[in-house]
C-alpha cells in the first residue's frame, strides 16, 4: 500500500474550519432522500447500557476542536511536554486533560 503524501498545511482553511466551530448552525442539514435501489438498513439488536470494552459509547462524540483561546502559551508547552516523555501531541493532550480534570474533580469533591 503506497502513503499518500499530504500537500502544505492551509493556516486560513483550518482558521475558517475553527470559526465555523465556534458558530451553531441555524438550521439542520436536510436529510438526503434514499434512493430506490438503496438497500433497507439492518435491524441491529439494542445495545446494553454500558458499552462492551473497546466498543464507544453510541451518544459520546469521537472527536472535540480545541481552541487555544487566548493563551497563546499553551501550544508550545504541550510540545515540550511530549517531548519530555517522548509521547506524540495527541497522546500528551489527553493524558494532560484527564490529569487536569481528575484535579479539577477532586478540588470540588474536597
Amino acid at each position: 500500500m503506497a502513503i499518500k503524501k499530504r500537500g502544505p498545511i492551509d493556516q486560513a482553511r483550518i482558521e475558517a474550519f475553527g470559526n465555523a466551530a465556534d458558530v451553531p448552525s441555524q438550521s439542520a442539514p436536510a436529510a438526503a432522500e434514499p434512493t430506490p435501489a438503496a438497500k433497507a438498513p439492518k435491524t441491529v439488536a439494542p445495545r446494553p447500557d454500558k458499552p462492551a470494552a473497546g466498543e464507544w459509547p453510541e451518544d459520546t462524540p469521537r472527536t472535540f476542536l480545541l481552541r487555544w483561546g487566548s493563551d497563546p502559551e499553551l501550544p508550545p508547552l504541550l510540545a515540550e511536554v511530549a517531548n519530555l516523555e517522548d509521547r506524540t501531541l495527541q497522546k500528551t493532550a489527553l493524558r494532560a486533560l484527564r490529569r487536569g480534570l481528575e484535579a479539577i474533580r477532586a478540588d470540588h469533591d474536597a
